[in-house]
């Protein structure tokens, strides 16, 4: 089986690169892609854990629906673009760039399950006192709550909530109607690292023992998090705190399983009660699906993108930019080099600050970089990091692993398969804030030994 998806994979790239004008073609190769990633995932999991009900299988799924639907609804929203012809040929390319680098996941994944087998970091074996790493998470929050609400009760909180019509366009700090500067965005965001690397681990903890001094503060944290409306961190720690519990419970695969379902229906239901409040003349069924499906645009922000690119590549540049160890703020380079300031630019909004740009997968952008080979070559080492992680979930859920630890193994969970794979390197930033995080909490408040604590003059 494997290779035959080998084989499948290679064509489909050969037939993207010689035969991009069939979209008929092209969407039912991409569509033959997707089924071949479920079952080769699927199989991959019975074979070496045992079942297919594991959490990266469901991903997988996941992924596979998500890529189909965005490319069923994209040409919903082609008027917002500048793709004025040819919409449907570059919708089907970037179908088929998706579903090529999905498939190259899934061999990453069978790859590394084949492999040898899982050694921990070291980092791992530390042990966390979980009381204080409550504290310490606790006050993580508190203060990225603190910073978030003040940064926007600069900008105009008040006047922000009394006006739902401007929330859409508040979502970035940067734009003229918010009128806020990079320093303060850049703020912003860290203030969401700090929710996000905390929340989660405060909810858990707040499932096991309901108090009120444990509710309050996630309370205050959730509705900090909800002032810029960023999607992907929400979910990011909603999924998070599910997975924790589930683990907790026993029942991490049906839970999860479950709470997706709910959260899309919850989604969609959010997505009607918006638009009858803000567009309630204009209110219909297409308008519906046309605001909906801005929640699955990787399809069409990667069609956009090859539109306006016309045949170049950025040669890497993006994931060089990501690999950079200052923050964007102090490094000229790297703030005009990464992925959001390069598809800004090419959709020609980089000087109102009103977009976060395009939103591509992680095997989108390796596709802009290098074509087929570097969407291939990415997934299939991003496929690989989701074994890992698997690895990592399997321990957590049959072993009796200290908390600390089962939360470490969630983190690395969301941020590679959910994070990477949505945002690309545009995940990077929230990614090495988050790891540097959860060390520094682990470290701090790791357990000392006892004979250290205790005076030179009383071991004598």
């Amino acid at each position: 089986m494997v290779t035959v998806c080998i084989i499948g994979l290679l064509v489909a790239a050969l037939l993207g690169a010689a035969a991009p004008a069939f979209p008929i073609v092209l969407v039912t190769v991409g569509g033959c892609l997707l089924g071949a990633t479920f079952l080769l995932v699927r199989r991959t999991a019975s074979l070496h854990i045992g079942t297919a009900k594991t959490l990266c299988v469901l991903f997988f799924t996941l992924a596979a629906f998500h890529m189909l639907f965005g490319y069923l609804l994209a040409d919903l929203t082609t008027q917002h673009t500048s793709i004025r012809s040819n919409a449907g040929i570059y919708y089907a390319n970037a179908f088929l760039i998706n579903a090529a680098g999905l498939l190259a996941a899934g061999l990453g994944y069978c790859w590394k399950w084949d492999s040898q087998a899982l050694v921990l970091p070291r980092a791992f074996a530390v042990p966390v006192d979980v009381h204080n790493a409550e504290r310490v998470f606790r006050l993580l929050l508190l203060t990225g709550a603190g910073l978030m609400f003040f940064i926007y009760w600069r900008l105009g909180l008040v006047e922000y909530l009394s006006v739902p019509a401007k929330w859409p366009f508040l979502r970035y700090i940067t734009s003229d109607l918010a009128g806020g500067s990079a320093v303060d965005e850049w703020l912003a965001n860290r203030a969401m690292d700090l929710l996000t690397v905390s929340l989660p681990f405060l909810v858990y903890r707040a499932a096991k023992h309901p108090r009120v001094a444990n509710i309050l503060p996630i309370i205050v944290g959730y509705f900090a998090l909800l002032l810029p409306l960023r999607r992907a961190n929400l979910l990011g720690v909603l999924f998070a705190s599910l997975v924790l519990i589930g683990i907790g419970r026993h029942d991490v695969y049906r839970l999860t399983r479950k709470w997706v379902l709910i959260i899309g229906c919850v989604y969609i239901l959010t997505q009607c009660l918006f638009l009858f409040g803000v567009f309630y003349s204009e209110f219909d069924p297409r308008t519906l699906l046309a605001v909906s499906s801005t929640a699955l645009p990787e399809v069409r922000d990667l069609a956009w993108t090859m539109n306006r690119l016309a045949g170049e590549r950025l040669g890497g540049v993006t994931f060089v930019q990501a690999l950079v160890p200052l923050p964007s703020i102090a490094s000229d380079w790297s703030a005009s080099h990464s992925l959001r300031a390069i598809s800004t630019a090419l959709i020609g909004v980089d000087q109102t600050g009103e977009s976060g740009g395009l939103r591509l997968t992680l095997m989108g952008e390796g596709y802009i970089n290098w074509g087929y080979p570097g969407a291939i070559a990415v997934s299939l080492l991003w496929g690989y990091g989701v074994a890992w992680c698997e690895k990592l979930l399997l321990l957590a859920i049959r072993k009796d692993q200290p908390e600390f630890v089962n939360y470490v193994a969630v983190m690395c969970f969301v941020w590679i398969c959910f994070l990477f794979y949505l945002a690309g390197t545009q995940a990077a930033a929230p990614v090495k804030m988050g790891a540097l995080l959860v060390l520094c909490v682990g470290w701090a408040c790791k357990y000392r030994s006892r004979v250290l604590a205790v005076p030179a003059e009383a071991r004598i």
